[in-house]
């Protein structure tokens, strides 16, 4: 084979090539909830998922060198792809059904994956139901990691998302206990993380005016 020559692709690599490349740009235009740019824009899931695969990999090997890089940065990337599908769903006040149903949404979501995936472009499922299935511990530090990032998009964005939800200090406390009894299971293990939570935490209700007034 010459240098000019090229080996053909298969018709149904080809098309599964182009059907994760249009995912991936429709997982861009989905827009999360209650955190925004600075300039008010809505945080897309691409928007998140690069933030979260950078600090992920940077906290990971200052903090957990036990930790494998290379799965803790796949585990970032793949880590709300269900989404494409199952939409983003709000959890700042999430209750234990609405949980429920964002689960089994997302479960569908996955089964969806696997089947348009697995046959030939099986990496990308493959790692998702890994991450989904939180046994390895590189799963679990991006899981809680996850739960970490929207606090610094609140300050970074001024508290924009939080005012225009209508939480106050009150229900931010509520809250955030709520939610680290949730995280507690798989987080625990992590403690600079939970460190660092809290500390993102008290920021955000030290600062002036990132909350909204009670009322």
């Amino acid at each position: 084979m010459t240098a000019t020559e090229t080996t053909p692709t298969d018709a149904a690599l080809l098309d599964a090539v182009l059907h994760l490349a249009d995912l991936a740009l429709r997982f861009g235009r989905i827009d999360r909830t209650a955190v925004h740019h600075p300039d008010g824009m809505p945080e897309s899931d691409s928007d998140h998922t690069v933030m979260l695969g950078w600090l992920a990999c940077a906290l990971a090997a200052k903090w957990c060198p036990r930790l494998d890089l290379g799965l803790v940065a796949q585990f970032a990337l793949v880590h709300d792809a269900p989404e494409v599908y199952a939409g983003d769903t709000p959890t700042l006040r999430i209750d234990d059904a609405g949980l429920a149903t964002k689960f089994e949404r997302e479960r569908r979501a996955v089964g969806r994956l696997i089947t348009e995936f697995a046959p030939e472009l099986p990496w990308f499922p493959s790692v998702i139901m890994l991450y989904e299935r939180q046994d390895l511990p590189e799963a679990r530090f991006v899981r809680a990691l996850d739960k970490v990032v929207t606090r610094m998009v609140h300050l970074v964005d001024g508290g924009q998302g939080l005012r225009a939800m209508g939480i106050s200090r009150a229900e931010w406390d509520r809250l955030s206990t709520q939610t680290l009894k949730r995280m507690w299971p798989y987080a625990q293990e992590f403690t600079e993380l939970l460190a660092l939570r809290a500390e993102l935490g008290d920021r955000i209700t030290d600062t002036p005016g990132l909350l909204a007034t009670e009322g």
